[in-house]
């Protein structure tokens, strides 16, 4: 029989990679819910001239099939936020906000792989800042929650850049704005000659950001920077400021942020303000979200199994104590797996302690059990002495 061989596109995850997935997920269940939000599932596809009017310069990345049936062009989804906006235009809001969280795979021909793996969350039908900082302080403390400690986000707003673009003539804004992502200081000195505009990417503390948006003009992008600060504070936030954000999606109107670890080259999470993407879908209410990487932050982690409790080898004669021990354990909330292979008991050992279970128990009759902590290390017990134990 031939050997499958894997895609160039996919990416086979390992039991213990998968396992980093269930938490990203659990903790996103945990910490998403203390901040007042609802999981949203969300749907695969999309018209693919909506979805790619939303995706901008990416547009290129979207998977798209014809739909067998009308003949129009289908997208699968590759961006969450638009997914989201386009699921609410559908429901009967009677109050505002609406706070959704969501997890799930994109599929994109983008990067490395086809299939990326987020978690996220959309505050619906809030206009202000302080609905951004609320989306970075629950995005960062699920990053905490997730054992990431050595974080710092870089907050900006889409609109210094493009309220500076209309300074310079039309034929050279996209090789500006090109030189804005790029941190292309030459190209930024060339097209707005000295002073301030071509220092803006290297202005990080919040004291100079700000100073420097007053000298610019651009009073409005100034407080709102300033106000966020004041919120990023009070949360425990740490943050810098970044004058010279340019992002790959269009719906950005305002407020964005990104998360970085020192540990790795990329961003673990991003998003920002998009009041104007609802337009898109037939709606009409601003939001501000954020998504996180997880596939990222599977870098920051050493893959493992997730621990189980107790490995049930039974030895009895007829094997009944060793079903109806396993059955009570898990009664009693433990997670529990039986030996189901003809095996020597030192193989069945070796099994369990490397299949991640924190103990084995060995019954060798309807009396008395063994309760190994290592493959050689074990305890003596009844039976009776062992259920009172646990």
């Amino acid at each position: 029989m031939t050997r499958p061989q894997i895609l160039p596109f996919e990416r086979i995850l390992t039991q213990e990679e998968s396992n980093l997935i269930k938490r990203s997920i659990r903790t996103a269940t945990d910490v998403f819910e203390r901040w007042g939000y609802n999981y949203i599932k969300l749907p695969a596809f999309d018209h693919y001239d909506v979805h790619s009017r939303a995706l901008g310069s990416r547009a290129s990345e979207v998977i798209v099939f014809k739909d067998s049936e009308g003949g129009s062009l289908v997208s699968l989804r590759a961006d969450f936020t638009a997914q989201v906006v386009r699921s609410v235009s559908f429901f009967k809001v009677w109050h505002y906000p609406l706070r959704l969280y969501y997890f799930g795979t994109l599929f994109s021909s983008g990067g490395d792989t086809w299939e990326t793996f987020q978690t996220g969350i959309e505050l619906i039908g809030v206009d202000n800042v302080e609905g951004d900082a609320e989306v970075v302080s629950a995005i960062w403390d699920y990053l905490r929650a997730l054992g990431i400690k050595e974080l710092v986000v870089s907050v900006g707003h889409v609109n210094i850049v493009n309220k500076l673009l209309d300074r310079v003539e039309e034929g050279l804004r996209d090789e500006v704005r090109r030189a804005f992502k790029e941190r292309n200081l030459s190209l930024l000195k060339t097209a707005f000659g000295g002073g301030l505009i071509p220092k803006l990417p290297l202005i990080q503390s919040p004291e100079e950001a700000l100073a420097a948006l007053s000298e610019l003009g651009l009073e409005e992008e100034r407080r709102e920077l300033e106000l966020l600060g004041r919120y990023l504070r009070e949360a425990g936030v740490r943050f810098t400021y970044d004058l010279s954000e340019v992002r790959d999606f269009p719906y950005y109107t305002g407020v964005v942020f990104e998360f970085f670890h020192p540990g790795l080259g990329s961003p673990v999470a991003g998003g920002g303000r998009y009041d104007r993407l609802s337009e898109a879908y037939g709606g009409e209410f601003p939001a501000t979200g954020g998504s996180v990487y997880v596939d990222r932050l599977m870098n920051l982690f050493e893959p493992e199994l997730e621990p189980k409790d107790y490995f049930v080898i039974d030895l009895s004669k007829d094997k009944r104590f060793g079903f109806k021990l396993a059955s009570t354990l898990r009664s009693k909330g433990y997670r529990v797996g039986r030996d189901i292979v003809s095996r020597a008991t030192e193989h069945s050992l070796d099994y369990a302690f490397s299949e991640g279970y924190r103990k084995a128990v060995v019954v060798l009759d309807e009396r008395d059990v063994k309760v190994y902590t290592t493959v050689k290390d074990y305890t003596l017990l009844t039976l009776k002495e062992f259920l009172e134990l646990v």
